[in-house]
């Protein structure tokens, strides 16, 4: 099973939307299950005109297994059953303190609820921003999505706190092992506190960021396995991103991917990896099914339907045909800033001739 949680660094930016008709397009061929845990907003009943029959709540305080919790499309909005590996659980209704507030107990029986369900792919819908159950969720989960859009810059900079954020706490994870307690002694017990001052506060009177204390390891104990560890977490770390309501590259180049690769680079490390997952275009199709209650895609799918009758998927079957092409071994990636964003604009520039002027239900595929 993959866990693939979603956020944002601000609301406003189609967050739900996306996640909604991701997990939709996953179920295309997987089943999936789309969770609501951005609690205390129930945002995802939303987006759905469906009643639901059990919720979070019913998991969380009536003992309910989560997997009963789950609720599939009606018969009324997917007739053709063309979503049956889609369902959704959603986040309680009413405020409930101990859900929106997870506790210790609240959050490791979610987490087992969650690992026990009988499903390829789950997405989570989590809140935006630097929420403390965000922080404390994602290090939990094995990969994540972050969902920018260049309306809204000052969103990037809180997205960037947030990748930052995660990181930090998946080495301030590292850093309770038993196998490192060592480390808390003489000589690298300075070092090993200042390390860990920095991942609370950010802050350091000599280090800006982890390649400067990966550096000074290097420097003062270069046999180390723990300086071995902590390359390992830094440059095995990847950001996944997806830009939404797109409409332009030089916008989108400016407004979110360069000030957000700056400030990673500047506040955590220039060793960490980005990977670009596309973008959806800005379309007013996206804006009426909201208001109508019925996802995108489920939409759009009965429109074509309704509009002309089956033809075989051709563009699939190309890229099918495309993806038998023996992959060639992945070169030695670059460093440095100027290449990093030279080549995500040059992504930019491959995704744009291959997708431009699509709708999103194309970008979705």
């Amino acid at each position: 099973m993959r866990i693939l949680p979603v956020s944002s660094g601000k609301g406003g930016v189609g967050k739900t939307t996306f996640a909604l008709n991701f997990a939709l397009a996953l179920a295309k061929t997987h089943k999936t299950v789309l969770i609501d845990l951005d609690t205390g907003t129930s945002s995802l009943r939303n987006f759905l005109d469906i009643k639901v029959r059990k919720d979070l709540f019913h998991f969380l305080k009536k003992d309910c297994p989560l997997q009963e919790c789950r609720q599939e499309l009606p018969a009324a909005m997917d007739p053709d059953r063309a979503f049956a590996n889609f369902s959704f659980i959603a986040s309680p209704l009413g405020f409930v303190h101990d859900i929106v507030n997870f506790s210790p107990a609240v959050k490791e029986k979610l987490i087992a609820g969650i690992n026990g369900l009988q499903a390829d792919y789950v997405v989570i819908d989590l809140k935006a921003g630097l929420d403390r159950n965000v922080l404390e969720f994602l290090p939990l989960s094995n990969s994540g999505i972050i969902l920018f859009t260049p309306k809204l810059r000052a969103a990037t900079h809180t997205a960037a706190e947030m990748a930052k954020a995660v990181l930090f706490r998946m080495l301030g994870i590292m850093l309770t092992s038993p196998l490192l307690q060592d480390h808390a002694k003489a000589p690298q017990a300075l070092f090993f506190q200042r390390l860990r001052d920095f991942l609370e506060s950010g802050s350091d009177s000599e280090a800006k960021n982890l390649d400067d204390f990966i550096s000074e390891a290097a420097g003062q104990f270069p046999q180390d396995s723990f300086l071995r560890v902590l390359r390992y977490y830094v440059e095995n770390y990847k950001i996944y991103y997806v830009l939404n309501q797109f409409n332009s590259m030089s916008e989108s180049l400016e407004n979110t991917i360069k000030p957000f690769v700056e400030e990673i680079f500047r506040t955590a490390s220039a060793q960490v990896s980005f990977h670009n997952l596309g973008w959806l275009v800005e379309d007013e199709q996206v804006r009426r099914s909201t208001e109508a209650g019925v996802p995108y895609l489920v939409r759009r799918h009965y429109q074509k339907r309704q509009a002309a009758p089956l033809v075989p998927d051709f563009d699939a079957q190309l890229r099918d045909l495309f993806g038998m092409a023996q992959k060639k071994a992945p070169a030695e990636r670059k460093k440095g800033l100027a290449h990093e964003l030279s080549g995500q604009i040059d992504l930019l520039r491959k995704i744009y001739v291959c997708n431009a002027g699509k709708d999103p239900e194309t970008n979705l595929d």
